[in-house]
């Protein structure tokens, strides 16, 4: 358990950071108003990264979900080193990507961040994500915005499904000489009185043949 010391005084500043692990790749934003170097990494300012909704803490774990949001505005050429999100979002496949969020703290007198109250408000994956734009025709505008929902692995693993189909595909695929299940697909169409009274055929009557 992650213990944040008291902070000290009549007001506090505060900041996000979001680390985004896709393919191997990490992406790194924050909201501040200048770059922020964290356990040795480099995160870009402002720019992309615009806002998450309301995080919910529990005692107990929970299948918690937060959203995202992302500019989709694609990036500047004298920016070389600004990641093109929107690409990203639609190139990659960025389900199952890992995202952590992290709450830091400045001395509100000199701009610095705290060292040692730095805390991990979220940690989970992204499930799924949406892309909206809009144009203003008179202003000759547009905006591209990209959510992306992130669930943490206890919601992930709600929505698992556990075991196998009992088929002979599934069969094959895991004994290729197995012939166990051949037969599923006709004996599901038959019926069966379960319960009844077992009735032994009658022994076959031989026919007489004519010589």
């Amino acid at each position: 358990m992650l213990n944040i010391p008291a902070v000290q005084g009549t007001n506090v500043r505060h900041g996000m950071l979001i680390r985004l692990t896709v393919n191997g790749t990490v992406y790194r934003l924050a909201n501040t108003w200048s770059p922020i170097t964290f356990n040795g990494e480099n995160y870009q300012a402002l720019g992309h990264f615009l806002g998450v909704n309301q995080m919910q803490d529990d005692l107990k774990i929970t299948n918690n979900s937060i959203q995202l949001s992302i500019s989709g505005i694609p990036k500047d050429a004298s920016e070389p080193d600004t990641p093109n999100y929107m690409g990203l979002i639609l190139d990659e496949r960025i389900k199952g990507s890992k995202v952590q969020i992290y709450r830091i703290f400045f001395n509100p007198t000199t701009n610095e961040l705290l060292s040692g109250q730095t805390s991990l408000r979220f940690s989970g994956y992204i499930s799924n994500f949406n892309l909206s734009d809009s144009v203003d025709i008179d202003s000759r505008s547009g905006t591209n915005n990209i959510v992306v929902e992130c669930s943490s692995i206890h919601a992930i693993l709600e929505k698992k499904i556990s075991g196998r189909r009992t088929n002979s595909t599934d069969q094959k695929g895991l004994y290729p000489s197995d012939t166990g299940m051949d037969r599923v697909v006709a004996i599901s169409q038959t019926a069966f009185d379960f319960g009844k009274p077992y009735t032994a055929p009658s022994p076959a009557t031989p026919t007489d043949i004519a010589i």
